[in-house]
């Protein structure tokens, strides 16, 4: 994994929350979700799609259709949302030559390692309860 998140992967995290938030785990519209992160539907649909096939969403068909989160938020964590978007690094470091080059691929991770344990520590669930008691 690159040592910060890309774009898309943020995005997602945000879907996540937002599901996360939605009153008694209802699903919530592409549409909506869309109009929630401002981008537009193609873009929402992708990042669906890549959440979906994570295993984390799932689709609601009939009355009250939409996406919902497969298992409660609280026990969900960022990182989880950032692997259905990133790959992989880790053949990288095995390229360095230079004892600069090897000296710059154990800084990177390092911190990929921290940004990891980051993402691991963040829970959804934890998220929901702190906006509920400031609200």
């Amino acid at each position: 994994m690159p040592t910060m998140p890309s774009t898309r992967s943020l995005c997602g995290v945000e879907v996540v929350a937002h599901l996360a938030r939605a009153p008694q785990g209802q699903p919530l519209t592409l549409k909506s979700i869309s109009g929630l992160l401002g981008r537009t539907i193609s873009y929402t649909e992708d990042l669906v799609k890549a959440l979906k096939t994570g295993g984390l969403l799932e689709r609601q068909q009939g009355t009250g259709r939409g996406y919902r989160l497969c298992r409660p938020a609280a026990s969900l964590c960022a990182w989880e949302v950032v692997q259905c978007f990133e790959t992989s690094d880790e053949g990288r470091s095995g390229l360095a030559k230079s004892a600069e080059s090897r000296s710059v691929a154990a800084l990177d991770a390092e911190a990929s390692r921290k940004m990891r344990e980051v993402l691991q520590a963040y829970y959804f669930g934890d998220q929901v309860e702190v906006q509920a008691s400031a609200n």
